[in-house]
């Protein structure tokens, strides 16, 4: 189905796993669908066919979820360039290059692990050393006397004689924004300010009280990567640093390739420049959050790169300093206001959404992506469905099994028949990874200082965790139980959630890198901080049982039962009547029930307020299923009643009154059970398990704020405590609810610990909540019966083994092909025309952004920086200084005199150009060693310490070689003797890991067995050339010099 637009034909273009979608115009680049979609795609050539690394497989076939048909036919054919890429076996299985491939129709694509854009690891540290601090912004702190009737000069003047009569300072100017706030800002203070002053010439920040630190910000914007050092301005030294790789590596690894593409792309350019603009703005709020400053607390920040990223950066066209003579646009250096960045999102990039979310999405409190999880399944890819539930959270074996599926309710295919089984579908591939043996996960990558304590580590606690430690904080989560898990481990009994498929996935959130310690109660917030926790999240759930309230209940025999749950699941030994009552309609009375049948009861039966019809108002609580199910296994269940009193014998249970309940639930949805006079049953028992609700313990962190349940009062927004710096979330603050909803809690009390840490505003920084699709067309569509879940016999039924035996593969397959795909109407789609969006560089506003001068057409500021850093003007001997990067700069000389160039180094020591060549990211090869003996390689990844001859093959997970790996390899093969001296392989060497292939020759570095994308990793012929070519042109400048 294409789509048109003011005459433009439009396909839709679906990209996998990531789920990205949206209508592409026809003639686009599979790469130019995902940068406009936002897939993170490799490809560092600018769509030259250079580097190969941007492969992506053609999916085929009738895709009736998504109303299309994707085949080959879709997209242009194969060229010669594209070819030398792929195998005849990768060109059958229908393997293309996206910068190459461009769309003629609906298509559905998929793109491999080795192709996806990782996190990428920059390692610029800075160097203390001494230096004369003379910075471009002073800060003043100055005493206003204070106005009155007499005395009523305006406040600007007032100020001005101030600094005027202490330091001197006259004929200042002030940023007009600053003027706009001076009045709040002086009687905020109480008359007591200070100013920042730019050259002595202008105030551009004014701030209450008197503040001594000022802080700035320089910036190295390198053609492949960014670093950024924060500076204290009062004494020079660099407070913290902050690195990323340069965002517009993606339309051009090299200078040429993004000259290039601003010259072949009419709004090139402004992509280039929002690319940038918004890095640095990374760079910014990560270095002041590493600070744990304010963004605006920056006042003042100065940029160098070479000539082509300085001309980008000031959305100025490089189209002439890649043309003979490579004339810049300018030498000099530049100051512009840091709000004076007005830039336009062109209209390829900017996607718009057009206010709907699939049903099933929008009902998971945890966000689970679900129309994509279900396509992979149908898929096969099970592995691929496994990674998009774990985006949201980690728990898919443990919520598809006890979640209480909100998804399934708004679930569109309920309006035909059934709606799908989502959580058992959950449980499917979460029971496929765990019985294949799960990989080691990779631990998170720390980028962030500040430590984090969260206190609970049930599924909210380990929820929040979860999130944070991906997001590169340290967490400690504080358990004062033995075993962690909360309500997970303590309150569900393992015929529902066995212990192992638990204990796995909280070993997963450890290997991630959270701390769990265990018997470690934890009583106020204050020891925290004094540790050294910047932040904490109270997730200690609600472990005190409600009372009913009435006679006999504090009879022998009468038991709670939390306290019941707790001691089964601990491994203790309980006492248990021969006929047990169970009091309570939920979840929590089921399991008691069906626990105690277990355990030998010979009779018992359950009472509850609600009804057992579960299509009224008033009906239980529970889920339909383990009512039904705990029906099977001889529970006897009494709606509509209440409990007059509690009979006894000589202070012991025997039996209950009971009296008819009319009404749970009134007219404005409150509980509020009204009771007739009706006859209503006795039922005899001797022992009874109360399970009417819990409420938190309110004996700890009593500086916290409590509502009248004990419940912990938040912002319903932030989560926010009456505490600075304390958060809560899940059963804590809402009473007992449920655990993907205390999931859910824990991740938005994760951002909004971000954003404190941050110094962001917790409410407006939030995204919008995602709109339900109202309406998804049904004609046509068969009707299919659900997929049923499989249990064990009844008769096995009264053993602890697990009663569900979950779905296999064809089972699972065939329940996931029934979705509707209800994102074919719910997608994003590409906006047309441009918007103009003021963004600036987010420091203080009215500060200015210093652009130091460039030397020549290729001989930029970043080379000028380096000048300044390494001093050889005051060396009496002569200097060599190489910047090596993929526009390679070097300065030789001393004191009496300095030559420049530069050399077109290219990218290969970034990855590109290699067969297996990537940037630096989680799987990198990033040191090598080869045995001169036996030609037996070590090496190590990025994200693992030890080498891979110390991990099992599988642990490993290599995907391909960083810069590092590069520059190790070369020299490696040549003193193992498998290079000669030109860069030949010798064909004499006697190794499995020396090979031809395709008439050329390679080295194996790592073993499909020990890679994640299933095939050896090698070094061929081309890749020496490659680096020899890098390493000659190195070489070349410093000769010339």
């Amino acid at each position: 189905m294409a789509g048109s637009k003011n005459g433009d034909e439009k396909y839709l273009v679906i990209f996998q796993p990531s789920g990205c979608r949206g209508y592409i115009q026809k003639g686009k680049t599979l790469k130019e669908a995902s940068v406009a979609l936002g897939v993170d795609l490799e490809g560092v050539c600018g769509e030259k066919a250079i580097c190969g690394t941007c492969k992506v497989r053609i999916e085929e076939g009738n895709f009736e979820k998504y109303g299309i048909k994707s085949t080959r036919e879709n997209l242009s054919p194969m060229g010669m360039t594209e070819k030398k890429f792929f195998n005849l076996r990768q060109q059958q299985d229908g393997y293309r290059l996206a910068c190459q491939t461009h769309i003629l129709g609906n298509v559905v694509i998929f793109v491999p692990e080795e192709s996806r854009m990782g996190k990428q690891v920059v390692r610029k540290a800075a160097t203390n050393r001494p230096m004369r601090v003379n910075p471009a912004v002073r800060k003043y702190c100055v005493e206003l006397l204070k106005a009155t009737l007499d005395n009523n000069v305006g406040d600007w003047e007032r100020l001005q004689a101030e600094l005027s009569k202490n330091f001197n300072l006259n004929h200042l100017t002030i940023d007009y924004e600053v003027l706009l706030d001076l009045q709040n800002i002086v009687r905020e203070g109480d008359w007591k300010v200070t100013v920042s002053v730019w050259h002595g010439k202008e105030i551009i920040k004014i701030e209450p009280g008197f503040v001594e630190k000022a802080y700035g910000l320089a910036v190295d914007v390198g053609t492949s990567t960014v670093a950024g050092y924060l500076c204290d301005l009062t004494d020079g030294s660099v407070v913290t640093t902050a690195s990323m790789m340069n965002p517009q590596v993606v339309y051009g690894e090299d200078v040429m390739s993004r000259i290039s593409y601003t010259m072949t792309n009419p709004t090139g350019l402004e992509i280039l420049n929002n690319a940038i603009i918004d890095g640095l703005n990374g760079i910014v709020s990560e270095v002041a959050a590493a600070a744990k400053i304010k963004r605006t607390d920056i006042v003042d920040m100065t940029l160098v790169g070479n000539t082509c990223m300085h001309h980008i950066f000031l959305n100025i066209n490089p189209k002439y300093i890649g043309l003979s003579p490579f004339p810049p646009s300018l030498h000099h250096s530049l100051d512009i206001k840091a709000r004076d960045w007005g830039l336009k999102m062109p209209p390829e990039v900017e996607t718009g959404d057009k206010g709907t979310y699939p049903p099933c999405q929008v009902a998971c409190p945890a966000g689970i992506n679900g129309q994509d999880f279900l396509y992979l399944i149908a898929q096969g890819k099970f592995s691929e469905a496994l990674e998009v539930v774990r985006l949201s959270f980690p728990f898919a074996g443990v919520l598809g099994r006890i979640c209480t599926h909100p998804c399934e309710s708004e679930c569109e295919r309920g309006k035909v028949e059934e709606p799908l089984s989502i959580r058992s579908l959950h449980r499917f591939v979460a029971d496929v990874e765990r019985k294949a043996g799960r990989p080691k996960a990779i631990p998170a990558e720390k980028s962030r200082e500040e430590k984090i304590a969260v206190i609970g580590s049930g599924p909210s606690g380990l929820g929040c965790a979860y999130e944070l430690v991906r997001r590169g904080y340290s967490v400690t989560v504080f358990e004062s139980a033995p075993k962690a898990g909360g309500m997970m481990r303590y309150g569900i009994p393992e015929y529902r959630l066995p212990k192992e498929v638990l204990d796995d996935e909280i070993r997963y959130i450890e290997e991630l890198g959270v701390e769990i310690k265990t018997n470690m109660p934890v009583k106020n917030a204050e020891d925290l901080f004094k540790q050294g926790y910047k932040a904490i999240f109270l997730a200690t759930g609600a472990w005190t049982s409600q009372k009913i309230g009435v006679p006999g209940e504090e009879s022998e025999g009468v038991v709670y039962a939390l306290d019941f749950l707790k001691n089964v699941n601990s491994g203790a030994k309980v006492k248990l009547g021969n006929k047990v009552v169970v009091i309570g309609g939920g979840s929590v009375a089921i399991d008691a029930a069906r626990l105690s049948r277990r355990l030998g009861a010979k009779e018992v039966h359950l009472i509850c307020l609600e009804s057992t019809d579960l299509t009224c108002k008033d009906r239980m609580p529970a889920q339909d299923l383990e009512i039904e199910q705990a029906k099977e296994e001889g529970v006897i269940v009494h709606p509509c009643l209440g409990i007059k009193k509690i009979m006894t014998e000589k202070g012991k249970v025997v039996g209950l009154d009971t009296v008819q309940c009319t009404s749970v639930i009134n007219e404005e949805g409150k509980f509020a059970p009204e009771f007739g006079e009706g006859e209503a049953p006795t039922i005899m028992a001797d022992m009874v398990i109360v399970a009417i609700g819990q409420r938190p313990v309110d004996k700890d962190f009593v500086e916290v704020e409590r509502m009248p349940s004990k419940t912990i009062k938040i912002d319903e927004t932030t989560f926010e405590t009456n505490m600075k710096g304390v958060f809560a979330g899940g059963d804590v603050v809402t009473g007992p609810a449920n655990a993907v909803r205390a999931i859910a809690a824990g991740k938005e009390a994760a951002t909004s610990i971000e954003f404190y840490l941050a110094g962001m505003d917790l409410k407006t920084a939030r995204p919008a909540p995602p709109k339900r699709i109202e309406e998804v067309p049904k004609e046509g569509v068969e009707k299919e019966p659900r997929t049923v879940m499989p249990v064990i016999p009844i008769e096995k039924r009264m053993s602890f083994n697990e009663v569900e035996i979950g779905f296999d593969q064809e089972m699972a397959t065939q329940e996931s092909r029934r979705c509707l795909n209800c994102s074919v109407y719910a997608q994003k789609e590409v906006l047309e025309g441009a918007e103009c969006r003021s963004l600036g560089i987010r420091i203080n506003p009215g500060s200015y952004v210093h652009v130091l001068p460039i030397e020549a057409g290729f001989v930029g500021a970043d080379n000028v920086g380096v000048l300044i850093a390494e001093t050889p003007y005051n060396q009496d001997s002569i200097e060599l200084v190489i910047d090596i990067g993929t526009n390679g700069e070097l300065i030789l000389g001393n004191r009496e005199r300095l030559i420049s160039a530069s050399c077109a180094t290219g990218p290969a020591f970034e990855g590109a150009e290699m067969k297996f060549g990537m940037r630096a990211a989680p799987g990198a090869i990033e040191k090598i060693v080869i045995d001169r003996e036996t030609k037996e390689v070590r090496f190590k990844v990025i994200d693992r310490e030890q080498w891979n001859t110390e991990l099992p093959p599988e642990e490993v997970r290599a995907k391909g070689i960083c810069g590092s790996g590069i520059i190790d390899v070369v020299p490696q093969l040549f003193l193992a003797g498998i290079i000669d001296k030109t860069g030949r392989f010798s064909k004499d060497v006697n190794t499995p890991r020396l090979r031809e292939t395709d008439g050329q020759m390679e080295f194996v570095i790592a073993w499909a067995k020990e890679t994640s994308i299933g095939q050896d990793v090698v070094i061929c012929q081309n890749d020496v050339r490659a680096i020899q070519l890098a390493k000659a042109a190195m070489y070349a400048g410093s000769k010339i010099l």
